[in-house]
């Protein structure tokens, strides 16, 4: 049996980062995928909002034409906390990258990233990881800058959750967005981010990414 389509949003000012980026993911994996595009900061809002819950991925460009900083991904992520985000710079800078990974983006690409290797870091963040170019991940370590979030400890107290909400993390784990987890557990929308809720309370998180490292942290096997 097949697998279903997947369904990407792709944010760039420049439509031919847009179209390039369009023809990759419409046939990533050999199927034919969904892909929407916004080119201003009010289109990706919109396409936040119509398809936050449901996209498998989110390819955003840091710096677009009236936003400051990291501010819409920090707005997307809060609105959207369970849409995984790769955040995309023509910018190589340690300081930026550190910062996204801290609001909840599942990673991080230059623009000058080979072709092969885009296809693989998008393959990674689909199957729960997060990526981070090498080259500045070290910078980052080097910099003193990923210390506090890798070495920060886990609370004594352990962390217990249900059955279900075990469920519903091995499927966050896997890269899993909430119609894939409602169809695989055969639960509504609503008990699946009730789920997801409880999940990132227990862990003390805000986002997907932060659940997933403290579950590592705390012990959870999230391999299998």
């Amino acid at each position: 049996m097949s697998e279903s389509k997947m369904q990407f949003l792709i944010v760039d000012d420049h439509s031919i980062v847009t179209m390039a980026l369009s023809l990759l993911l419409k046939n990533y994996n050999a199927q034919a995928n969904e892909v929407f595009t916004a080119n201003t900061k009010e289109e990706a809002l919109s396409l936040a909002s119509q398809y936050g819950d449901t996209a498998d991925l989110m390819i955003l460009d840091l710096s677009m034409p009236g936003v400051q900083g990291t501010s819409l991904v920090e707005e997307i992520v809060r609105e959207h906390p369970m849409l995984k985000i790769l955040v995309m710079s023509g910018l190589e800078d340690e300081h930026s990258v550190v910062k996204v990974l801290q609001m909840g983006a599942a990673g991080f690409i230059p623009k000058s990233l080979d072709a092969n290797l885009l296809t693989d870091a998008i393959r990674f963040v689909l199957n729960g990881g997060v990526y981070i170019p090498v080259k500045l991940l070290a910078q980052a370590q080097r910099n003193g800058l990923l210390t506090a979030r890798e070495t920060k400890a886990a609370p004594q107290v352990p962390v217990h959750l249900t059955e279900r909400q075990t469920e519903v993390l091995m499927l966050l784990a896997k890269g899993a967005p909430i119609k894939r987890i409602c169809k695989e557990l055969n639960l509504s929308e609503g008990t699946v981010k009730t789920h997801v809720t409880a999940i990132y309370r227990a862990f003390g998180a805000n986002n997907r990414t932060e659940a997933l490292l403290q579950a590592r942290r705390h012990g959870f096997n999230l391999e299998s």
